[in-house]
C-alpha cells in the first residue's frame, strides 16, 4: 500500500517497480498494488509526482508473499503546489467497492464496467446479479422474497413513474445500459430515502460527461435457437412498427365502428384480424454515443455526453396453461404458443456545468420507447364452453414511452465546506398505449384451410380493446449537510454532521379504455378459416351476420393522484472518530391520494366516485458502523418505512389477461402497511476489488397488500391489507481472486476470479380471519419470495498480443427455490414457480484501445420454465411451461 506520510491518506496512481526494471504496478483507488517477481532479493521503488521515492529491500522465497506499505513524503523543494483535476470513476467495480466500505450505511452498487463484463443488457439484469434479487415474470423485481409494492425506483434521487399500470416501479428493463453509470441498491432506510420501500431503493445514476472525448459506434446481433429463421406469426400494421413507434396505424374509428361504404366495402378497420408470417430474422442492436468536456477558464468546466440505441428481440414460446378447481380437475387446459417481437429505443443527452469545484449543475434528459407486437394462441379444453375445443387468438401491441427532464446542483459553502446544498427539479412522463388489441375465439383450429366456428360466450369475447394512460410526475428536493464542531484537517472531514431536507412528488395518472366487441344473434357463426379470418369477418358485418358494438360501460376512464410531502432531519456522530459512527434520523411523509372512478354496476350518466386518502407517517431510522479494522466493518440497521397501495391497486377497473385466465380488480379502500426493519452484517475488503460479507435481516409487515380471491362466480382477483407477514434471512457474498487464495505464482490464477452471493429466506404470511377472500392457505410462504437465491460467476483476464488485446471472460450461473406465484383459491393449492438456473458465458475483447468485439450465449441451459399447483393428497399439476431458447450473439464497437 502507498500512503501519504503526512495524512495517512492512500496515494492514487504512484508507481510501484522492481528498481532497474519495469516490473510493478500502480496503486488502485484503495493505494494498493500486487505484481509477482521472481524468488531472491529485490529492491522495491515506490514514487509518485510530488512525493519523495522510497525504496524498501524484500526478500522472496519460493511461493511467499510480502506485504508492503509505502509512507511516501512531500518534495517541496520539486513541486511546491499541485492540484490534481478529475472526477472520480463511479463506472468501475474497484471504486464503487471503495465507496461500499467507507458508506456510513449499507448501500450495494454495481457499476456499467461490471454490467459490461457480464453481458447485461439493461437495468432489470443487472438488478438480477445483485444479493437477495429475483425476476418474477410478469411482476417484476423481487428483494428479499419482496415485490413491485415493496420497492422504489429513483433517477439520481428522483422518481421516475412507471410505464406499465399494473407495476408501482418502473419496469427496470426500459432502461439499457448504455445509459447508465451505476446502480445504487439501499435495503436499508435513511432520512433521505423516500419511506415507501421495505425491499430495496434503487437509483440509477445516469452517465456523464467524459474526462477524455471520444466517439463510439457499435452493432450486434444475436440468434435465438427457438424464433430466429423459423416460421414467426406477427401483425405488421403500421410502418414504424418494427421500429417500435404505433403511430396512427391503429387508431380506433370515431364512435369506435367503421362506417360500411356505399361501393360494397365493408368498412373495415385499417388493420386486420388475419396475422401475418414471417421468417424471423436475428435480433439487431445499434447505437452510437459520443461525449467532450472544455474548460472555460477560471475553474469552469462544461460538458456534454449523449447516446442513441436501438434493438430489436424475436421470441417464440410454446408451452402449456392450465387452471384447476378444487378436486385438481382442469377448468381450462391450453397448448399455449407466442410470438413476441419487442424493440427497445433509448436517447440520452447530459449536460455539465462546473462554475468550480464547489459550485455544479447537470441538466439531463433521456428518452426511452420500448414496444411489445404480441401473437398468442391457446387450443384446448375450456369447460365454460359448449365446445370440445376452443381456439383463442389474441393480438396485443404495447407501447411504453418515458420522458424525463431533470435539473440537479450540487454546492459547497463555507470555510472547509462545512455547509453542503443540492437540490434537482424533475418532470418525468410516461405514456403507455395498447392500441387496438384484437381476440377471436374458434371453435377449432383450422387445419388445410378447413372452415370453423365463430365462437361467442360473452359478449366481449371477440373484440377490439384500445387502452391508453398516462402519468406525469413532477418532483423537488433540497438536502443540507451542516458539519458540526472543528473541522478535523487531518480526515477532511467534521465529527458530527446535521443532515435535513424536504422533498415533495406528485404524481397525476389517467386511464381511458374502450373496447368494440362482435355481436350476433347466436352463440355460434359458423364456417370461418381462423388462420385468415379477416376477409369472412367482413363479408359478415356486410350481410349483418355479425355487427360490431361498442362496450359501453360506465367504468372506462379513471383518474389516480398522489401527492407526498416529505420533511427529514438526521444527524452523524463519529462516537469513535474512524472507528464507531452512528447515523440516526427522522422522515416524516404528509400523503394524499385521491381516485376519481365509476363501478360496473354504476349508469353511465352517474357522477363519478371519489375517493381520498389522507396519512402522516413518522419514520424513524437509526444506522450504525464499527470499523473493524481499516478493511472490515461491522453494521447494524433499525428503521420503520410504509408500503402504500399502488394506485392500479385502489382502481377496481377488471382486467383479463387471457381468456378463462384470472380476472383482476382494485380496491379503493387499501391503507399504508407498516413495515419494521432490520439488518446486521460483517463485510471485510482483503484486496482490491475483492469483498466477503454476510449478513442477516429481519422484516415485519404490519398489515401488508396482497392479491386476494374474491367469492364470485369468476375468477376473480383483488386487494386487501391482509394481515401481517414476517421474513427472515441470511445473505453472504463475496468476489476473490483465485491468485490470492492459492498464492503458487501461477499468472492463470492471479487473473482468475471468482464470485457469489446467496440468499436464504424464510417468510410466512397470515391472513386475519376477517378478511373476505376464498384463498385456501390463510398462512403461506409470501408470493415470490423463495427459500434461496444464488447468484455465481467465474471470470478470467488475458492479454494478447503483445498487450494489444485485452480479452475478458466471464461465466454466470443464477438459480433460485421454487416459489409462489399465485395463492390457490376455494380448495385449490398455491401455485408454484419451479426452480430452474441460467447459465450465461460472455466474451469481451478490446483490441488497442479503440476496438472491441464481443460474443455471448445466454441461457445455455434453455431450462424449462414451469408452473405448478398443489392439492390435497399430495396431487400437483402443471399449470404452465415455456421454454425461452438459447441465445448466441456477437457485437462490434469502435471508438474515435
Amino acid at each position: 500500500m502507498v500512503k501519504d506520510a503526512d495524512t495517512g491518506e492512500e496515494i492514487i496512481g504512484a508507481s510501484v517497480v522492481v528498481k532497474g526494471t519495469t516490473t510493478g504496478a500502480s496503486s488502485d483507488i484503495s493505494g494498493k498494488f500486487s505484481f509477482q517477481i521472481a524468488q531472491g532479493t529485490h529492491q522495491i521503488v515506490a514514487s509518485f509526482i510530488g512525493y519523495k521515492s522510497s525504496i524498501q529491500t524484500v526478500e522472496i522465497s519460493s511461493n511467499s508473499q510480502k506485504e508492503l506499505t509505502f509512507h511516501l513524503a512531500i518534495d517541496a523543494q520539486e513541486l511546491d503546489a499541485v492540484e490534481i483535476v478529475g472526477k472520480a470513476n463511479k463506472e468501475s467495480t474497484q471504486a464503487l467497492m471503495v465507496e461500499r466500505k467507507n458508506a456510513d450505511v449499507m448501500i450495494e452498487s454495481i457499476g456499467a464496467e461490471e454490467m459490461s463484463v457480464k453481458g447485461v443488457s439493461d437495468v432489470e439484469g443487472a438488478m438480477t446479479k445483485m444479493t437477495g434479487v429475483a425476476k418474477v415474470k410478469g411482476k417484476g423485481l423481487y428483494v428479499r422474497g419482496l415485490g413491485d409494492r415493496y420497492n422504489v425506483a429513483t433517477m439520481n434521487g428522483l422518481p421516475v413513474p412507471s410505464t406499465n399500470p399494473d407495476l408501482k416501479v418502473i419496469p427496470l428493463s426500459i432502461f439499457p445500459t448504455d445509459l447508465v453509470k451505476n446502480i445504487g441498491v439501499s435495503k436499508t432506510a435513511t432520512p433521505e430515502l423516500y419511506g415507501d420501500f421495505s425491499g430495496a431503493n434503487i437509483d440509477i445514476t445516469l452517465k456523464d460527461y467524459p474526462d477524455e472525448a471520444f466517439f463510439t459506434i457499435g452493432i450486434s446481433g444475436a440468434y435465438n435457437t427457438l424464433a430466429t429463421f423459423n416460421d414467426f406469426k406477427t401483425h405488421k400494421d403500421g410502418q414504424y412498427e418494427s421500429l417500435g413507434f404505433n403511430g396512427n396505424a391503429r387508431q380506433r374509428p370515431e364512435g369506435g365502428v367503421p362506417t360500411i361504404t356505399p361501393n360494397g366495402e365493408p368498412g373495415a378497420f385499417n388493420t386486420s384480424w388475419s396475422p401475418t408470417s414471417i421468417n424471423a430474422p436475428i435480433n439487431l442492436g445499434l447505437n452510437a454515443s459520443g461525449g467532450k468536456y472544455w474548460e472555460l477558464g477560471n475553474d469552469k468546466v462544461f460538458g456534454i455526453i449523449g447516446s442513441i440505441a436501438h434493438s430489436n428481440k424475436y421470441e417464440y414460446r410454446d408451452g402449456r396453461f392450465a387452471a384447476y378447481n378444487a378436486q385438481a380437475t382442469p377448468y381450462v387446459d391450453y397448448e399455449r404458443e407466442e410470438w413476441i417481437y419487442s424493440t427497445n429505443t433509448s436517447a440520452l443527452l447530459n449536460l455539465s456545468f462546473e462554475l468550480n469545484d464547489r459550485h455544479k449543475f447537470k441538466l439531463n434528459n433521456i428518452i426511452v420507447n420500448e414496444s411489445f407486437n404480441a401473437v398468442d394462441e391457446n387450443y384446448g379444453y375450456n369447460n365454460d364452453l359448449d365446445t370440445e375445443t376452443l381456439f383463442a387468438r389474441r393480438n396485443t401491441y404495447l407501447q411504453n414511452t418515458i420522458y424525463v427532464n431533470q435539473f440537479i446542483g450540487d454546492h459547497k459553502l463555507m470555510e472547509n465546506d462545512r455547509l453542503n446544498f443540492s437540490w434537482g427539479v424533475s418532470r418525468s412522463e410516461t405514456v403507455s398505449q395498447e392500441p387496438d388489441r384484437r381476440q377471436l375465439l374458434f371453435s377449432d383450429k383450422s387445419i388445410d384451410n378447413k372452415e370453423v366456428n365463430l365462437f361467442s360466450r360473452n359478449a366481449f369475447d371477440n373484440h377490439r380493446y384500445w387502452g391508453l394512460m398516462n402519468e406525469v410526475e413532477l418532483a423537488g428536493r433540497a438536502d443540507f449537510t451542516l458539519g458540526l464542531g472543528a473541522f478535523d484537517a487531518i480526515n477532511d472531514n467534521y465529527r458530527s454532521a446535521l443532515r435535513f431536507g424536504y422533498q415533495v412528488k406528485s404524481k397525476d395518472r389517467e386511464f381511458e379504455w374502450f373496447q368494440t366487441n362482435i355481436r350476433s344473434n347466436s352463440a355460434v357463426v359458423r364456417g370461418i378459416n381462423s388462420n385468415d379470418p379477416n376477409d369472412r369477418i367482413n363479408e359478415w358485418i356486410m350481410d349483418e351476420t355479425i355487427r360490431y358494438s361498442p362496450f359501453t360501460i360506465p367504468n372506462n376512464f379513471f383518474q389516480a393522484k398522489m401527492d407526498v410531502h416529505s420533511v427529514y432531519m438526521g444527524y452523524d456522530y463519529d462516537i469513535m472518530p474512524n472507528k464507531l459512527k452512528m447515523n440516526v434520523g427522522l422522515r416524516t411523509e404528509i400523503g394524499h391520494q385521491y381516485v376519481r372512478y365509476k363501478m360496473q354496476g354504476d349508469l353511465i350518466a352517474d357522477p363519478y366516485r371519489e375517493d381520498t386518502y389522507e396519512s402522516t407517517e413518522f419514520l424513524p431510522s437509526f444506522n450504525l458502523k464499527y470499523a473493524l479494522t481499516d478493511l472490515s466493518n461491522m453494521r447494524f440497521a433499525l428503521s420503520k418505512t410504509i408500503t402504500r397501495p399502488g394506485m392500479r391497486e385502489l382502481i377496481p377497473f377488471e382486467y383479463q389477461t387471457v381468456v378463462g385466465g384470472e380476472a383482476i380488480i382494485g380496491n379503493p379502500n387499501l391503507k399504508n402497511a407498516q413495515n419494521y426493519n432490520f439488518d446486521l452484517k460483517y463485510e471485510i475488503f482483503p484486496n482490491s476489488g475483492e469483498l466477503f460479507s454476510v449478513g442477516l435481516f429481519g422484516k415485519y409487515l404490519d398489515n401488508p397488500i396482497e392479491k386476494v380471491a374474491r367469492p364470485s362466480a369468476g375468477n376473480v382477483y383483488s386487494f386487501d391489507n391482509v394481515g401481517t407477514a414476517t421474513v427472515a434471512g441470511i445473505e453472504i457474498e463475496f468476489d476473490k481472486s483465485i491468485g490470492s487464495i492459492v498464492n503458487n505464482g501461477s499468472e492463470a490464477l492471479q487473473n482468475t476470479t471468482v464470485g457469489m452471493n446467496a440468499t436464504l429466506m424464510y417468510s410466512q404470511m397470515t391472513i386475519a380471519d376477517d378478511i373476505n377472500t376464498i384463498v385456501t392457505n390463510r398462512q403461506r410462504a409470501l408470493q415470490g419470495a423463495s427459500p434461496y437465491i444464488i447468484n455465481a460467476n467465474i471470470g478470467y483476464k488475458q492479454d494478447w498480443s503483445n498487450d494489444n488485446i485485452h480479452s475478458i471472460f466471464t461465466l454466470t450461473y443464477t438459480t433460485f427455490g421454487d416459489r409462489i406465484f399465485a395463492a390457490g383459491a376455494m380448495g385449490a393449492g398455491d401455485i408454484y414457480e419451479k426452480s430452474f438456473g441460467t447459465l450465461d458465458l460472455i466474451v469481451r475483447n478490446q483490441i488497442k484501445d479503440a476496438l472491441s468485439f464481443n460474443i455471448s450465449a445466454k441461457n445455455l441451459l434453455n431450462p424449462s420454465i414451469e408452473r405448478y399447483q398443489k392439492f390435497e393428497g399430495g396431487t400437483t399439476k402443471q399449470v404452465s411451461s415455456y421454454q425461452l431458447g438459447m441465445e448466441l450473439g456477437v457485437g462490434v464497437s469502435y471508438t474515435f
